[in-house]
């Protein structure tokens, strides 16, 4: 944190960007879990002006994009993993990790998946790590394969099992995985 002083001897104290900047995607995610995600909650939430805020984030969508963007995109771990089996549980823990916390933001976007594209970006990857190994079904295409994991690891299916059914994050994450993985392989 930085202290200046005003000529005439007002003490003003600002703090440095990125610190701001986590303040207040922590409140915005707090807020959107309370469904409450204006600007206005959210300078309350950090403890922050409005007009923080929008020196930070001009408007409500760049907030919400920046928000999904904090949360780790799942393609961003398939190639650290050193199988395709490996990719896919990794991509499973993260969302059942994030999906609690993305939920409440999906609700505020229009397409209410924020990860659509990443998560086809990554199925596709982990496709293509299956045939790469030789472990691909034979009855399988790549892209009914990757439309498959898509599908399997969509929000809708985390919010069915989690929400609706009681699982835990790591009931989804293992059973999950195994479905994915059994689903399109030999």
């Amino acid at each position: 944190m930085t202290v200046c002083k005003h000529s005439s001897d007002v003490l003003y104290i600002m703090s440095s960007e990125p610190d701001t900047k986590t303040r207040i995607l922590d409140a915005a995610l707090v807020c959107a879990a309370e469904s409450r995600l204006t600007m206005a909650a959210v300078a309350a939430q950090a403890g922050l002006s409005r007009q923080a805020i929008y020196l930070h984030f001009p408007d409500r969508e760049t907030l919400l994009a920046a928000l999904v963007q904090r949360l780790e995109q799942p393609e961003d771990m398939v190639a650290a993993a050193p199988s395709a089996r490996a990719a896919m549980a990794a991509m499973l823990a993260r969302l059942a990790a994030d999906y609690p916390k993305l939920r409440p933001v999906a609700r505020l976007l229009a397409d209410g998946d924020p990860w659509r594209e990443a998560r086809l970006t990554a199925c596709r990857q982990i496709a293509e790590r299956f045939r790469g190994e030789g472990a691909l079904s034979r009855h399988l295409s790549l892209d009914t394969a990757c439309d498959l994991l898509w599908s399997l690891t969509g929000p809708a299916v985390w919010e069915d099992l989690v929400m609706g059914r009681g699982w835990s994050a790591e009931r989804y994450r293992s059973h999950v995985a195994y479905l994915a993985a059994n689903a399109v392989t030999k």
